[in-house]
């Protein structure tokens, strides 16, 4: 009897030693396959593309590049009103002008702020119609206005 409870005990030690061994192998996010089925423990984390990862981590990196493709198409967006004027920004600047200028024709004195604006703006069309230059402050403001 006593060689049997040795031998049963062997035996239990030797494939509780071998389920051990053949748990599979986690990768660094605290995940593993089984086959097509991807299993995380609960403190897994994500970081591993392609990969077996927690649910959520590739809506999670997509959402972080849609944010980052925003923030540098604004960016290049904002360089290139500064740089060129920009057609999309020319027709309220425009209409800011032609306000300005409404204003002033009318009797109303312009501020120095309303000035130093109207020179910016005046400066930008100029920049995008070099030929411009030999009209009058009529002729531009009819050519602005579209009459």
């Amino acid at each position: 009897m006593k060689l049997f409870g040795f031998v049963l005990g062997s035996v239990l030690v030797v494939s509780l030693a071998g389920a051990v061994g053949a748990a599979p192998e986690r990768n660094s996010c605290g995940c593993y396959k089984d086959g097509a089925t991807c299993f995380c423990d609960k403190k897994a984390k994500c970081g591993c593309p392609g990969d077996c990862e927690p649910k959520g981590c590739e809506a999670q990196r997509d959402k972080e590049l849609q944010k980052e493709i925003d923030a540098e198409t604004k960016k290049a967006a904002a360089s290139g009103h500064r740089s060129s004027g920009g057609d999309d920004e020319e027709s309220p600047k425009s209409k800011q002008a032609e306000s300005t200028s409404a204003k002033a024709s009318s009797g109303h004195k312009m501020t120095a702020a309303q000035s130093k604006q109207l020179a910016k703006l005046l400066d930008l069309y100029l920049g995008d119609h070099p030929d411009a230059r030999g009209k009058s402050i009529e002729d531009v403001r009819n050519d602005v206005s579209g009459h």
